[in-house]
């Protein structure tokens, strides 16, 4: 039993992150693709912003899917936190909650968005502000998703590599959304003033 126990705490990290790279990652650029729209907006310029995107969008990812491949693989997940709490499984099911909660609102979220996702900020094309669905109780629900999504993988795995990711993923998700918001304001000053007056950065 114990056996089986550890090879589904192993296992869920790795299913969580092939779905959501197929649902929020994968499945959203080839739904844009086929609307004939350009859903990648990160290039491979030398600003701070280009470099941000590069690896919150494409380096973070490839860090923690491989971390959750070799853990699935070996059942090394590396050193814990705190040794102590791994005796504690409600932790370790509330680091599954947080991932499948967190994968839900990102996809509610990037629905809500329509055609206005994108991965990044494109200065050539206008998009339309969206107050509605997860985006009226945040002003950024996809990111705050992903930040839970990471924070959960900490709560299952509880080591030092994973918690790594989080601290990542954390500051650049931080300088993320500031280069996102400072591109709305230019684009549509006075609603989006309004927006923030009303509804805050996270929750």
């Amino acid at each position: 039993m114990h056996l089986t126990h550890e090879l589904l705490w192993r296992f869920i990290p790795l299913f969580h992150a092939g779905l959501f790279g197929t649902l929020a990652v994968v499945g959203r650029i080839v739904f844009a693709i086929g609307a004939g729209r350009n859903s990648l907006s990160f290039s491979n310029g030398s600003s701070v912003r280009d470099y941000v995107a590069r690896h919150f969008y494409v380096w973070l990812p490839v860090m923690d899917g491989a971390f959750v491949v070799f853990y699935a693989v070996t059942g090394d997940p590396g050193p814990m936190i705190i040794k102590e709490l791994a005796a504690f499984q409600a932790i370790r099911w509330c680091g599954v909650a947080c991932l499948f909660i967190a994968l839900i609102w990102v996809v509610a979220a990037q629905s809500a968005m329509g055609a206005s996702w994108r991965m990044g900020v494109d200065d050539q094309v206008r998009t339309e502000l969206v107050t509605s669905g997860p985006f009226a109780v945040s002003r950024n629900p996809i990111y705050l998703g992903i930040r839970l999504s990471l924070f959960g993988q900490v709560l299952l795995v509880q080591t030092w590599p994973v918690l790594l990711c989080f601290v990542v993923c954390d500051i650049l998700a931080q300088l993320q959304v500031r280069f996102e918001e400072a591109h709305m304001r230019v684009l549509d000053p006075a609603d989006y003033a309004a927006y923030c007056a009303r509804v805050r950065r996270w929750l």
